[in-house]
């Protein structure tokens, strides 16, 4: 997960940077209304155990949304709610390996996200994306790669 990081950090530094991408918010149901008003739910990706002990086996979600309006994608992390104020280092990227424009990454060096990370956006029309999210709670570590996921 760190070299997929640091691929989609390498790649997205210059949009992520201009477009100020991670974010926290102060309640779950803002998370939703993150993205804006034209998005809606298209899916969420279940944050695994990658290693360590203790903990649910599910970590948390990416949820993803989509607008027909902006032809983007969004997504945002967020812990399980076993884990709500016990998870730290939320992160949340996605990656549009088709098109370089607009590719979207939220893991922001030095920021440690607990409640969420994102909302985080990329353009990938007539492209499939990639959707990454990790977070760490206790001894624990969750993770998720999607490659190929939400074509449009």
């Amino acid at each position: 997960m760190q070299k997929l990081r640091a691929v989609l950090a390498a790649s997205t530094i210059s949009v992520a940077a201009l477009a100020g991408t991670v974010v926290s918010a102060p309640t779950a149901a803002a998370a939703t209304s993150q993205c804006g008003s034209t998005y809606g739910y298209v899916g969420k990706h279940a944050m695994t155990k990658a290693k360590g002990r203790g903990g649910p086996r599910i970590g948390g979600y990416v949820y993803v949304y989509y607008s027909a309006q902006t032809k983007k994608n969004c997504a945002i992390s967020k812990p399980v709610a076993s884990l709500r104020g016990k998870a730290w280092g939320l992160g949340v990227g996605l990656h549009s390996p088709r098109y370089k424009d607009g590719q979207s990454d939220g893991y922001a060096r030095g920021q440690v996200y607990t409640r969420w990370a994102g909302p985080v956006y990329v353009k990938s029309p007539h492209a499939c994306i990639t959707v990454v999210g990790d977070l760490n709670a206790g001894r624990a570590h969750y993770e998720v790669l999607k490659k190929g996921v939400h074509c449009g």
